[in-house]
């Protein structure tokens, strides 16, 4: 399991489908989870960048992961191509308290690395306007990154004490850069092959007949 950090319009969402999609892995989102509960006073809070009661949080993602590794039990032991098959955090923990559930639940264990997504602030400002969600008005925009900033340090000094990989990846550029990025980090950590290079051999090096 690995989780996606970044500020609103890192490319959290993004990255994350691409990756289940490319290695056959589960991706789980977390804003997606808490809309799905239609509760009124969680989707206020979503739309207006407010608190998030912790406890219904925790207690809805700890029934996911529960439900995913009973529908799926080769996360645990079963293996695609040598590679065990992987759970996709987008967006959680999303504070401290988060990452103490974590701890205290037994599921840090299960959590093999995190992903920091960097992207300057200007460049997140375009790409939230582009995409027009409900939830991003400046208000709401400027809330989330602030509490993102206010709780990501804390977050990965934590994680990395109960030994969980973190990496900072450059968000910027294509999707698919971001992700060759992304894949580069989950090489080093084995959870996914290295890239294989095709070994070029002297003679492709020589000048053509014609210039010798």
């Amino acid at each position: 399991m690995i989780t996606l950090f970044g500020a609103p319009g890192a490319g959290k969402t993004e990255q994350g489908k691409l990756l289940a999609l490319k290695h056959g892995w589960e991706w789980v989102s977390y804003r997606d989870l808490l809309m799905k509960l239609h509760d009124k006073d969680i989707s206020y809070a979503l739309e207006h960048g407010l608190f998030i009661d912790d406890d219904k949080a925790t207690e809805l993602m700890r029934d996911t992961l529960n439900r995913l590794k009973r529908s799926t039990p080769r996360f645990a032991s079963d293996f695609i191509d040598g590679r065990t098959r992987e759970i996709v955090l987008d967006g959680f923990p999303a504070d401290y308290r988060q990452v103490k559930w974590l701890i205290d639940n037994g599921e840090i264990k299960n959590l093999k690395g995190a992903i920091v997504l960097r992207v300057p602030r200007g460049e997140l400002w375009r790409r939230l306007v582009a995409r027009k969600r409900v939830d991003d008005t400046r208000a709401a925009i400027e809330r989330r990154q602030d509490a993102y900033e206010r709780n990501i340090t804390g977050m990965i000094k934590t994680l990395t004490k109960n030994g969980v990989l973190v990496r900072e990846v450059n968000g910027c550029n294509s999707p698919q850069d971001v992700l060759e990025r992304i894949d580069d980090v989950l090489a080093d950590w084995g959870m996914v092959p290295k890239k294989q290079y095709e070994r070029i051999s002297e003679s492709s090096h020589k000048a053509p007949n014609w210039l010798q």
